[in-house]
């Protein structure tokens, strides 16, 4: 689609009145008050008019966006009206859209798949199925997505995943609408289309407002209004065709045939050798406002106000928690099964492993001359649980993090039903991992043949995956990638050291023997013993013509585990694993915060 057929789709949501957006004296800083990003900033925008935010790098651009979307609230000073109205903070995020510069999404979901899961996400329950999937098609016939509507997104070019994080915005139908630096990264046409399709969604009724870094002649012509942030400060506010006569009568004459964007950038520079004329002009805007825009909201202030109301009476989310939980659960689950990392070869390698090991350890489960080499195996497999199943995770969750926080941020879902649905979703298939690894590798090495065994042996195989794989998580979300892949395989390795299979308990320091009770290791590890030899099993067979281990307590003994229960071991796999949900919890809600 070129850029002057956008006019000819039009999304059948449209109801939007006029909207005004207006912030006074607003003052942002950061470090507890050291460094001050933003001045006594104020100015308005205004519903119909496709705003630009512009200056030098550094001058405040990306902070003044954070602000007045309502990402940025901790050092903030001011006030944000909308329509002259105040309103709470929760309720203004459902009326505002923002899209960073760097936008995450899902890269095994489709494009049209993402839109109709932000639908589903975004929009009321009332709404049908049907509606949601025109409203879709029509978004992605604005945004010129036909062609490349079935692919997944991690095959998307970079116009392309710009666009399609607008539609997820437009999804929601929101009154204002923020991007920040929306055209980086693209050619100059695909830059074009891109703000094209921003000055429609403004003629549609919304308050747009992007931040351009370096416009070039033909881009800053299609914005209406601009908006010139230097060193925190305001320096222009007003319509774009008065923004060179406002500079000239301060004595800063634009030259003939001079891109305005690049003297307006230049003269905003710390580098410019005239600050007492930049001074003047920053003074001059402190008490003029955007035209038409303020003066506006008296206008429409009884409609506007009623509007609010009806915000202010919604309830946070526009579906409830449990079709959050069900929707993020289906759509986690999609993109999990088609993550070749999470999927093939994760249970190739359970498969492959089991196969390995049982080979290695053909036939030695119930021989009592090889009971340390049994042991071994008994380790050794959890060993692999733990680390096959938590680097897993540890890899992809931190991309998936960035989806989170955005979303979460939008008033999409609660942090609780994404937690509930990210644990529901990644379960069978660590449940199934952890199974096809466990019936390869207990049948191929002998051990012994009783169900209620065999039972207590799997559980605790699946406990131990359970927690590996919350354990990555919960790596994954405090850690970024470039960290986590190194910290949660390094600081697993004390637990395996208190284990009781590197050094009996009873031969510890005592100031160590406490760690053995926070070590899931220790609890596994016990615990499958327990199972292989616990429970009066009778003896063993011998291959060789004398065996010391050949009676199953005399194997407890050696492991000092004589007195040991499998109910505690099972309870404190249950205790660790649950408080490790718990920090998760926390972490996630850390991370937006």
């Amino acid at each position: 689609m070129c850029a002057n057929d956008i006019t000819e789709v039009a999304i059948p949501l449209m109801d939007v009145s006029t909207t005004v957006l207006t912030f006074e004296n607003l003052n942002y800083s950061v470090h507890q008050g050291s460094k001050c990003i933003l001045q006594d900033v104020s100015g308005s925008f205004r519903s119909g008019r496709l705003a630009a935010i512009i200056g030098p790098s550094g001058a405040g651009k990306s902070s003044l966006m954070n602000v007045l979307s309502g990402f940025k609230v901790k050092g903030l000073k001011g006030r944000i009206l909308v329509n002259n109205e105040s309103v709470d903070r929760r309720r203004y995020r459902q009326m505002v859209a923002y899209n960073p510069q760097d936008v995450m999404l899902l890269p095994t979901i489709t494009v049209t798949e993402t839109l109709l899961y932000a639908a589903d996400l975004r929009m009321p329950s009332s709404v049908s199925r049907f509606q949601k999937t025109k409203i879709v098609n029509d978004i992605i016939a604005l945004l010129g997505l036909e062609k490349c509507a079935n692919n997944q997104t991690r095959v998307l070019s970079g116009g392309e995943k710009k666009r399609l994080s607008i539609g997820q915005e437009l999804v929601s139908n929101p009154r204002i609408m923020f991007f920040d630096e929306p055209t980086s990264g693209l050619d100059s046409e695909s830059s074009y289309q891109i703000v094209s399709y921003l000055k429609d969604m403004a003629r549609q009724g919304r308050c747009v407002i992007s931040v351009v870094h370096q416009p070039s002649s033909d881009l800053l012509e299609l914005f209406d209004d601009v908006y010139v942030v230097a060193d925190g400060q305001c320096m222009y506010k007003g319509p774009l065709d008065e923004l060179t006569q406002t500079f000239a009568d301060v004595g800063l004459i634009c030259p003939q045939y001079y891109n305005r964007a690049d003297f307006v950038i230049k003269m905003a520079s710390k580098s410019y050798s005239e600050p007492d004329k930049i001074h003047m002009l920053k003074q001059r805007m402190k008490t003029a406002t955007i035209q038409n825009g303020y003066n506006n909201t008296q206008q429409n202030g009884n409609l506007q106000s009623r509007t609010l109301d009806e915000i202010n009476n919604t309830s946070q989310y526009p579906i409830s928690q449990w079709r959050q939980f069900a929707i993020l659960t289906r759509r986690t689950f999609l993109g999990t099964i088609r993550n070749f990392t999470l999927t093939v070869l994760r249970f190739l390698g359970h498969v492959l492993f089991g196969l390995i090991v049982g080979t290695v350890y053909y036939n030695i489960g119930d021989d009592g001359a090889k009971v340390i080499t049994n042991i071994a195996y008994i380790m050794l497999i959890l060993l692999f649980t733990a680390f096959a199943n938590s680097m897993t995770v540890v890899l992809t969750f931190p991309l998936e993090m960035a989806v989170f926080i955005r979303e979460y941020k939008s008033n999409c879902y609660s942090i609780g039903a994404y937690f509930f649905s990210k644990i529901v979703a990644d379960f069978p298939l660590m449940i199934g991992g952890v199974t096809c690894f466990h019936l390869i590798s207990y049948y191929m090495t002998g051990q012994i043949n009783e169900n209620d065994r065999m039972l207590m042996f799997w559980g605790m195989c699946v406990m131990m995956g359970w927690y590996a794989q919350i354990y990555g998580m919960l790596g994954g979300s405090l850690f970024p990638i470039e960290v986590s892949p190194f910290l949660v395989p390094t600081t697993l390795i004390p637990a395996v050291l208190f284990s009781g299979f590197f050094i009996r308990y009873d031969e510890l320091f005592g100031v160590f023997k406490p760690l053995t009770y926070i070590s899931a290791f220790r609890f596994a590890f016990e615990g499958v013993s327990m199972a292989a030899y616990g429970f009066e099993r009778e003896d063993l067979n011998c291959s060789e013509m004398f065996c010391y281990y050949r009676k199953a307590k005399k194997v407890l003994e050696m492991l000092d585990m004589e007195n040991s229960c499998i109910w505690v071991d099972f309870g404190g796999m249950v205790v660790i694993i649950l408080a490790l949900h718990i920090l998760l919890y926390f972490s996630l809600r850390y991370k937006v915060r």
